[in-house]
């Protein structure tokens, strides 16, 4: 499917735009519009669209400085300006900035069809070729050096004086105020690895990142660099978003850790190592998402360790688990061939200290007035470990309600997770202000004190949503309540609701909601 957005301030011009792609036979979908270029680039940042159509005359925010913004923040992107101004400076200006196509006001239906349409052309005929080629400008040796280079700084071992010199030798300028790694792991579908790195490597060229390294077939590490902590933030999550648009129809599923930010190259080294185990273990709970691991603690909350008297299958469904689910586990495991080690009185004993101490610490995770001897010697006075390691069916049911409990505790704790109060504040200030025509993801993002690509990845995996999507339920919602219990008038409703233009909020409730307002006011005050 290709995502097109539509910006345009003027409304009738918008509005026919909107009737061609709606029309249009194939795989196009309007994904959004708006009516400046400072709300564009805002809802783009979150819908990530793989087409846009432009004006060039808008307030707030022109055409070229949203091709210039968008441009950097999502490469991909197809532009075709549409523009009443022909003249010989806009158009020299449009091809510096990479545009695809200039068109001319007024624009007939069939012309715009037709440039959709080349430009979903152009997007698979860029894709074909980032899977097929075979050739690079870099000479393969060099290639291979830097691989090896990078190999050499995540796994330690060599002065920061020898890695300068080598990466000298190689053309590498390394020597960056400070630096952050993002490690990749893709899966567990079927991949074909080869393509998977192909792209990869033609993508890091496009993007001009020639620090990244395969540690294995489904791992990629990338060495991000900025001028400082903040701005390089906003970058790692721009670079995030662009992997995950770029190789989405290899491999949905990509999950995403980003190391701690480090001021020395020297550092680089540990923050591979956290980050790395990192992503072993979030595999597992988080798998497809993106975790900062500054949120160390929050991950650390969502993992039940266990030592092996259960084995590594069982740890690995305990993380998926309900306590609605434990009953039947436990019985998996005892049912299992390996469950036979559970004939002995005392491998049952030492499976219940080891949920006993995992519980334990769970409990002071969550109620950090307790210490770890307080919170054992209390379980040790409601288990009786001993007496319930001498039978089998003794031993079930302690096991049980131990696990049962440490998976409540777990969630319990992932309520009171590092993000929690972010999204308790940004969900406060959208129902206070949804309202305002003027609330964007980069409003929210400011209010909340995170750059809007970090925002945007936290929320929608938090919520489950993207904020645009959120938002627009959010007016939706309202709008409904305003249609059932008063007379005013559709337009009045699009402004009580944030829309300055009826016959988009009469659009988007009809996208959602599967009818129009109009015949949903008829339908419930009918039925009152």
């Amino acid at each position: 499917m290709y995502q097109i957005f539509v910006v345009e301030d003027e409304l009738l011009i918008r509005q026919s735009i909107r009737n061609v792609i709606e029309n249009m036979q194939g795989p196009y979908a309007l994904c959004g519009e708006a009516s400046d270029g400072e709300m564009a680039l805002s809802m783009m940042q979150d819908l990530m669209p793989d087409i846009v159509l432009t004006d060039i005359r808008m307030p707030f925010l022109d055409g070229f400085e949203l091709i210039r913004h968008a441009k950097t923040m999502m490469p991909w992107l197809k532009i075709v300006i549409i523009s009443g101004y022909g003249d010989f400076e806009s158009a020299q200006k449009a091809i510096s900035l990479g545009v695809d196509q200039y068109l001319l006001k007024p624009i007939r239906p069939p012309e715009l069809t037709k440039s959709i349409e080349e430009m979903a052309r152009r997007i698979d005929a860029d894709k074909q070729q980032r899977i097929s080629s075979q050739g690079y400008d870099d000479d393969e040796v060099q290639h291979a050096l830097r691989q090896h280079f990078m190999q050499q700084m995540l796994y330690g071992g060599l002065h920061t004086s020898t890695l300068l010199e080598r990466a000298h030798t190689l053309k590498l300028d390394v020597v960056k105020p400070c630096y952050q790694l993002v490690l990749f792991s893709f899966g567990p579908e079927e991949l074909d690895y080869r393509l998977l790195q192909i792209s990869v490597r033609n993508l890091m060229e496009r993007l001009d990142s020639p620090l990244y390294y395969f540690n294995e077939a489904s791992m990629l590490t990338v060495l991000c660099d900025g001028r400082d902590q903040d701005a390089l933030s906003e970058n790692v999550y721009q670079f995030i978003a662009i992997i995950r648009h770029e190789l989405r129809e290899f491999c949905p599923s990509i999950t995403t850790v980003v190391g701690q930010p480090v001021q020395r190259l020297s550092a680089v080294c540990q923050s591979y190592r956290t980050a790395s185990d990192l992503l072993r273990k979030v595999c597992g709970v988080a798998a497809g998402q993106v975790v900062d691991a500054s949120d160390a603690a929050q991950i650390a909350a969502q993992i039940i360790e266990l030592g092996d008297p259960f084995g590594a299958q069982f740890q690995h469904k305990l993380q998926q688990a309900s306590p609605a689910d434990v009953p039947a586990l436990v019985d998996e495991a005892l049912d299992s061939p390996e469950g036979s080690r559970f004939n002995s009185t005392l491998m049952r004993y030492y499976a219940l200290i080891d949920l006993l101490k995992m519980t334990a610490l769970l409990v002071v995770k969550a109620s950090p007035e307790l210490d770890m001897k307080d919170a054992a010697t209390r379980l040790s006075a409601e288990y009786d470990v001993m007496s319930a390691s001498g039978s089998l069916p003794a031993f079930r049911q302690a096991a049980i309600d131990l696990l049962q409990r440490s998976v409540a505790l777990r969630e319990e704790n992932l309520s009171t997770m590092k993000y929690s109060h972010v999204i308790s504040k940004a969900e406060k200030y959208v129902a206070e202000n949804f309202c305002d025509p003027n609330i964007s993801l980069i409003s929210v993002a400011k209010y909340v004190g995170l750059s809007a690509a970090h925002f945007s990845t936290i929320f929608s995996q938090t919520l489950g949503r993207s904020f645009i999507n959120y938002l627009t339920a959010m007016r939706i919602e309202r709008a409904k309540e305003l249609l059932t219990t008063t007379n005013m008038k559709l337009s009045t409703i699009a402004m009580e609701i944030g829309y300055n233009e009826p016959n988009y909020f009469s659009h988007v409730f009809r996208k959602l909601e599967g009818t129009t307002p109009k015949e949903y006011r008829i339908r419930t005050q009918g039925d009152q």
